[in-house]
C-alpha cells in the first residue's frame, strides 16, 4: 500500500509553537514517502514527543494508513502477569499426631482422607493410663478429706478449737488439692481418655477402660499413616501427619525486578478461580540460575476449593496511586524520545490525532494498563485510542519533524 497521497496531503500542526508543516513543504520531499507504511518504520529520522503534538487526517487517509481505533476503558485494578505456582501444606498448619504415652495399637478408625474435628482416627490401650487414672483418684479421695476439715475448721474457728492460722494452712491444702485434682483430669483427657469416661470414673470411683482415642485436632487432611493394629507404640511416636486445610501456600518464583516492586500485605489471586490471597513472604535472595525471587503468597480454602500440589497461576494486584489507568492493547502504545505515548483521536471532529504521553503497566494477554501524563483531554469520552496503525504514526511524525528542521534551515538562509 502506498502512502504517498495521504503524506502529501497532510497538515501537521503543532499548538504550543502555532506553526503548520504545509501541504507544499511535505510534497517537497515525494523520495520519502515511497513504499508501504511499514518501510517508513524503519527511517532514521529523529523524533521529538511533544504533549501537545497533534496530527490532522481526514478519514480517507486514516483508513489508507490502516489506523483503527478504540473506546478508553478504565480498569478497576492494576493485574500483573500470571505466573506458575505450586499449592502446598502451610508448615505452621501440619503436624504430627503422636502417641501421648506407652500403648498398643487396638483400632485405626481413619486412614487418610478428610477429618472433622474430634473424629476418632486411632485407639489404643495403655497400662499407664490405668495408673494415671489411680492417680487421679488418690488425689481426689485427699481432696475429699481436706474438704471435710476445712469445713470442720469454718465451724470452729468462732469457738476457738481451731485457730485461724489452722484454718488458712487447711485451705490453702484444699485450694492445692482442688488445682491438682483439675490438673489430672485435664491430662485424661488430653490423653484421649473421653470426657464421658473420665465423668465415670469420678462418679463411680472406680478405673475405667485403658483406651485411649487419638482425635483430629481440627478440621483438615490426614495421611502418612505410621502404624498398623496390633503395633505397639512409645510415647511420642508419630502415627499419622494431619493438616489443617483452610489455608494454602502459593510459591512463586518472579523475575528481580518484578520482586521489588511487591510487597508483603500485597494482594494476590488464583487466575481464574477469582480467589483472593494475600502476599506472606518475599525471599531477599536470587536464584543465581534463573534470576528469579521466591514468593509465597497464602490463600483461604475454607470452601476446599483449591487442592494442595496442584499446579496454579498467581497475578499480583498492585495499587493505582490515585491516577486512572485504561486498558488497551500492546500494540496501542509505542515511544518517542524514551516516553511511553498513546494516539488519541477527537471523536468530535475524526480527524484530529495527538501524541498523548503516558505510564504504563504492563499486563497479561497483550494488553496494557495505561495513565495519562502531562497535558490531557477533559473529556475522555469524547476521545478513542488508536489500537492499529502506531508505525504508521512514527512514520508521520518522523518525516514532519524533519521537515519542519529543513524548512527552518531555509528560512534561516
Amino acid at each position: 500500500m502506498s502512502v504517498s497521497p495521504v503524506l502529501n496531503s497532510l497538515t501537521l500542526a503543532n499548538k504550543q509553537s502555532g506553526t503548520v508543516a504545509s501541504q507544499g513543504v511535505l510534497s517537497r520531499f515525494p523520495a520519502l514517502w515511497k513504499g508501504s507504511v511499514l518501510s517508513l518504520l524503519f527511517c532514521t529520522m529523529p523524533v521529538l514527543a511533544q504533549t501537545n503534538q497533534v496530527v490532522s487526517l481526514t478519514q480517507e487517509q486514516q483508513q489508507a494508513m490502516g489506523l483503527h481505533f478504540a473506546d478508553l476503558n478504565p480498569v478497576s485494578e492494576l493485574k500483573s502477569y500470571a505466573y506458575p505456582a505450586n499449592l502446598e501444606l502451610p508448615m505452621a498448619h501440619t503436624q504430627w499426631l503422636a502417641a501421648p504415652m506407652d500403648g498398643l495399637v487396638t483400632q485405626i478408625f481413619k486412614v487418610h482422607g478428610s477429618v472433622e474435628q474430634g473424629e476418632a482416627i486411632v485407639e489404643l490401650q495403655s497400662a499407664d493410663l490405668l495408673k494415671r487414672q489411680e492417680n487421679y483418684l488418690a488425689t481426689r479421695a485427699d481432696f475429699k478429706v481436706v474438704q471435710q476439715e476445712a469445713k470442720r475448721a469454718r465451724s470452729l474457728v468462732q469457738s476457738g478449737v481451731v485457730s485461724k492460722k489452722q484454718l488458712l494452712a487447711t485451705e490453702s491444702r484444699l485450694a492445692t488439692l482442688k488445682q491438682q485434682v483439675q490438673q489430672l483430669e485435664q491430662d485424661l483427657m488430653l490423653m484421649g481418655m473421653s470426657q464421658e469416661a473420665v465423668a465415670q470414673l469420678k462418679q463411680s470411683h472406680r478405673l475405667q477402660p485403658a483406651t485411649l482415642t487419638i482425635k483430629a485436632p481440627e478440621k483438615g487432611e490426614l495421611f502418612d499413616m505410621q502404624v498398623a493394629v496390633g503395633m505397639r507404640l512409645q510415647m511420642n511416636t508419630p502415627i499419622a501427619r494431619f493438616a489443617e486445610l483452610n489455608r494454602l501456600v502459593a510459591g512463586v518464583f518472579v523475575p528481580i525486578e518484578v520482586a521489588k516492586t511487591l510487597k508483603v500485605g500485597q494482594k494476590a489471586r488464583i487466575f481464574n478461580k477469582q480467589v483472593a490471597g494475600e502476599i506472606a513472604y518475599i525471599s531477599h535472595q536470587a536464584d543465581p540460575m534463573t534470576q528469579t525471587v521466591e514468593v509465597h503468597c497464602l490463600f483461604p480454602n475454607e470452601a476446599g476449593h483449591l487442592t494442595a500440589g496442584a499446579l496454579e497461576r498467581v497475578e499480583f494486584i498492585h495499587e493505582s496511586g490515585g491516577s486512572t489507568y485504561y486498558d488497551v492493547p500492546a500494540n496501542a502504545l509505542t515511544s518517542l524520545d524514551g516516553q511511553p505515548v498513546i494516539f488519541l483521536l477527537d471523536k468530535r471532529n475524526n480527524y484530529w490525532i495527538r501524541v498523548q504521553p503516558v505510564t504504563r503497566f504492563d499486563q497479561a494477554h497483550q494488553r496494557v494498563a495505561v495513565a495519562l501524563q502531562g497535558d490531557q483531554p477533559k473529556d475522555l469520552s469524547q476521545w478513542q485510542v488508536l489500537t492499529h496503525g502506531s508505525a504508521a504514526m512514527l512514520s508521520v511524525l518522523a518525516a514532519a519533524e524533519e521537515t519542519d528542521q529543513e524548512a527552518t534551515q531555509e528560512g534561516a538562509e
